[in-house]
């Protein structure tokens, strides 16, 4: 989704009463499961699988003489598969000209947000936004509700990540398409070959406030559960929120990995009453499990359970 315009901050594409309203900075989603648009079956089932989001895929897994029937698809169900528990996402083509057909069909009441592909440039999802903003405005919905995610797919993509993740207040999450990566590189799509690309993504993201999603591994390792456990756990240690992926087997894996343990709640949950009290006697360290915390670990502890915190309300639907 590439165009050369530079994007305006935060705030790229939106109206002044975007700005206002805004997407949600909080989102996090431990499993978006990914589901091809052209398989109505596919399309029906999908809320019974247990993720925290759907994301309908109307580009890599559509051969293209089946775009249009798979928008169309998309279109018809829309309403019933926004009724679920979890929150809809659709991941539109990169083309520009296929872009905006796909933004046309699913823009509609319930869908939380569009994944963009190859995004290598501030501009391309400023575009994207304005496309969104006058869909929403001709059909009457609230501006501003409804998000995108930035896929970093490319060389160029990841060394503008850092503008990307700022290009647009719709923005909420961030992703590395290792696959692509790995083809757009010559490289193979080993996690020690793509570790040092992952956490830019991560650092972009988090400076710009959004969700890093990811594995470190590929998600089409999706046959051996042991594997993906352990990616998932080592991309919960490096700091990602959650993670895409394309079997539902995967969904609970990854819903335990990024929930925060209850050991790791009561730790948090110390930290954040150690210090506080240490404030209110005027310090600003104190000690917790024979280990020193202040300020940063602080900062860690109430974003575990803020997380915590999120994963228990999806939990209880």
């Amino acid at each position: 989704m590439a165009d050369n315009r530079s994007g305006e901050g935060g705030h790229a594409g939106m109206t002044r009463a975007e700005r206002t309203t805004g997407a949600v900075s909080s989102a996090s989603w431990r499993s978006l499961l990914y589901v091809p648009a052209n398989n109505p079956r596919f399309v029906a089932k999908a809320q019974a699988r247990g993720a925290d989001a759907l994301v309908f895929d109307l580009e890599d897994s559509i051969p293209p003489g089946e775009k249009q029937a798979a928008r169309s698809t998309l279109a018809e169900h829309m309403q019933a598969v926004c009724q679920g528990p979890a929150d809809v996402f659709v991941r539109i083509n990169a083309g520009l000209r296929l872009a905006v057909r796909d933004l046309e069909a699913v823009v509609q009441p319930g869908l939380k947000g569009v994944f963009l592909p190859k995004c290598e440039t501030p501009g391309g999802v400023a575009l994207v936004a304005d496309v969104v903003t006058e869909l929403e405005g001709e059909r009457g919905l609230p501006l501003g509700r409804i998000s995108l995610v930035a896929m970093i797919e490319t060389p160029d993509g990841l060394f503008a990540a850092q503008p990307i993740a700022t290009s647009s207040g719709r923005l909420v999450g961030m992703l590395l398409g290792g696959e692509d990566f790995a083809a757009a590189t010559g490289s193979e799509s080993d996690p020690d070959v793509l570790q040092v690309p992952r956490q830019q993504m991560v650092f972009a993201a988090r400076t710009a406030g959004l969700a890093p999603l990811g594995l470190m591994d590929s998600i089409a390792n999706h046959a051996d559960l042991e594997v993906v456990t352990r990616a998932a756990a080592r991309a919960s240690r490096f700091g990602f929120e959650g993670a895409t992926c394309v079997h539902p087997a995967v969904v609970p894996v990854l819903n335990r990995a990024f929930s925060p343990s209850p050991h790791a709640i009561a730790w948090a949950e110390r930290v954040v009453t150690a210090l506080g009290e240490a404030q209110g006697r005027g310090f600003g360290v104190a000690v917790v499990d024979g280990r020193m915390v202040d300020r940063p670990i602080r900062v860690r502890a109430e974003r575990l359970l803020a997380r915590a915190a999120r994963a228990a309300s999806v939990a209880s639907g």
